[in-house]
């Protein structure tokens, strides 16, 4: 590094050392975090820890947003954008000392409801599951509405990373319900994509002329940090029912969820491998959880039906699901009774002669509390977890299946020793895509984040493990093999974030023109250092 160099280092260090209280200054001592606690809970996600930042900026509007990255960038400091903090590939973990985190959370406004033209606005720092109960209502919901971990995910944070799960089967990711968006850039502008960029107009359509919205959609905040985001309605199912299945081996479980999805029949049909499906037999009974059971009761409607129901749920407990089997679990959504019956009767018609129907405790309770508790990012045992995901063409998810159990079989003899399982939950995407999602538990010791975010009364019934850096050495290994696979097998991801090989796996003229992006959306390589792969410039 040459002279100069070495001053304009000296320059960036010092307005960053003053940026904590300027930022206060802006923003209120109280919005401003720079205590080593927080600094440490901002610095991990499920699964790792990164690089403690400079401070922690909680922006409480889109102006307050705007003001901040300004004032954070001019000083020659990274920025990171965090929403709920529920992904697991290192997304928003800093990788350098001068960065801020900006926590979105405050921004948790409903903007518009819109029910006569159906769509919603929301600042992005929302939770999906604030968003579901505001659509309730008016009986209307968006098409993708949430994944599981929606008590604390948040709208910005499922666009920038990417999310499946609520109404996927029918109506894919989250990027497919999108009309519009405002993102704040590196340099504090506004930027406004779909529909919200008409000077004239609502955010009712996403597409008049070329779109800029997709560039912002899955970047993990690499080219700029949501604001606003403007969603699709759709009416909320008038009917619902669920079904359940025992099956034989992997062929017959991902050939029924590729039949369901080619016909559109249901919104949500996961499965479970006899991995995962053992882990989940070991977690305390559905029966005796107070909460899931007094929901299935409301959700049944009336008082004999909730009885009825609820009875059920009690008398299947947890043994209903075949040891060693795969089962295949659906929610299905109809526009009236009549409408509902038939998806599930030609769901047992494509299902007859290979499944075994059993009882539909699972997506039943599953969709009578859609955003519970984080607990299951631990183990039933107190082990750690993480997973690690594909998505593939319809007609390969058990081929991709069988290519996960390959790697896990290669390391069997160190997952014996060091105490580390596995199971797979796949499920259908839209009409087109099947993910497969290997998860992966070990005894290790709990990140500050598990202490934070996980439920204390839970917390304390789970026994504590020590530190075991040989068992997470090997994880990480896993880790590097699965997406090693996926990138050679032409497979997409969800929360890329330092973790899949995007850019490995892109051809050169896509690759050039990304990075023309970069460089031109973001000349200093400041927003989010490192995600999706690019390079660091300061390194």
């Amino acid at each position: 590094m040459n002279e100069s160099s070495d001053r304009a280092g000296v320059g960036v260090k010092d307005s960053c050392d003053q940026l904590p209280a300027r930022l206060a200054a802006l923003l209120g001592d109280e919005y401003v975090l720079t205590d080593a606690a927080s600094r440490r809970f901002h610095a991990q996600d499920v699964h790792g820890s990164g690089v403690l930042p400079l401070a922690v900026a909680r922006p409480g509007s889109v102006e307050e947003l705007a003001a901040t990255v300004q004032l954070v960038t001019a000083a020659g400091a990274a920025v990171v954008a965090r929403g709920g903090g529920m992904s697991y590939t290192d997304g928003y973990l800093p990788i350098r000392e001068n960065t801020v985190t900006f926590d979105t959370t405050r921004l948790n406004r409903i903007v518009e409801i819109n029910p006569q033209d159906r769509y919603v606005t929301v600042e992005c720092g929302v939770t999906w599951k604030a968003l579901a109960e505001a659509l309730a209502p008016h009986a209307l919901r968006t098409p993708y509405w949430g994944p599981l971990s929606g008590l604390r995910a948040t709208v910005g944070g499922a666009l920038s990373q990417g999310s499946i799960f609520l109404g996927s089967g029918l109506h894919g990711p989250v990027q497919e319900s999108l009309l519009a968006l405002e993102v704040v850039l590196v340099d504090g502008s506004v930027l406004r994509t779909g529909g919200a960029a008409l000077a004239h107009g609502v955010p009712f359509f996403r597409h008049f002329g070329p779109d800029l919205s997709s560039l912002f959609t899955g970047d993990c905040g690499a080219f700029g940090i949501k604001a606003r985001a403007t969603l699709r309605l759709i009416p909320a199912p008038a009917e619902s029912r669920y079904l359940s299945f025992s099956l034989a081996d992997a062929g017959s479980a991902f050939g029924l969820m590729a039949d369901v999805a080619r016909e559109g029949l249901a919104s949500e049909c996961m499965a479970f491998d006899p991995g995962l499906q053992a882990v989940r037999m070991k977690r305390v009974s559905l029966a005796e959880d107070a909460k899931a059971l007094g929901q299935v009761v409301r959700l049944a409607g009336g008082v004999l039906a909730g009885l009825k129901e609820g009875a059920k749920v009690v008398l299947a407990g947890r043994n209903f699901l075949d040891a060693g089997g795969f089962s295949v679990h659906l929610g299905v959504d109809g526009r009236d009774a009549a409408d509902a019956e038939s998806r599930c009767e030609r769901i047992r018609a494509l299902a007859e002669g290979q499944a075994r129907e059993v009882e539909n405790t699972i997506p039943k309770v599953m969709r009578a509390n859609p955003f519970m508790e984080l607990n299951s990012m631990l183990g039933p045992g107190g082990e750690r977890w993480v997973p690690v995901h594909c998505v593939v063409p319809l007609s390969r998810g058990a081929a991709m299946f069988a290519a996960c159990e390959a790697v896990f079989a290669r390391h069997a003899t160190e997952l014996e020793r060091l105490g580390i399982d596995h199971g797979c939950l796949s499920c259908t995407v839209g009409g087109n895509g099947m993910l497969v999602e290997p998860c992966i538990y070990w005894p290790d010791a709990r990140l500050a984040f598990h202490e934070t975010v996980l439920d204390p009364a839970y917390l304390a019934k789970l026994p504590v493990f020590a530190e075991n850096l040989p068992a997470r050495q090997v994880v990480a290994q896993l880790r590097g093999e699965l997406a090693e696979l996926f990138a050679a097998s032409g497979a997409a991801s969800f929360q890329i974030g330092k973790l899949y090989r995007y850019r490995a796996s892109l051809d050169a003229g896509t690759l050039a023109m990304l990075d023309a992006l970069k460089r031109q959306l973001d000349p200093r390589g400041l927003m989010n250092p490192g995600v999706l792969g690019f390079p660091d410039p300061t390194v």
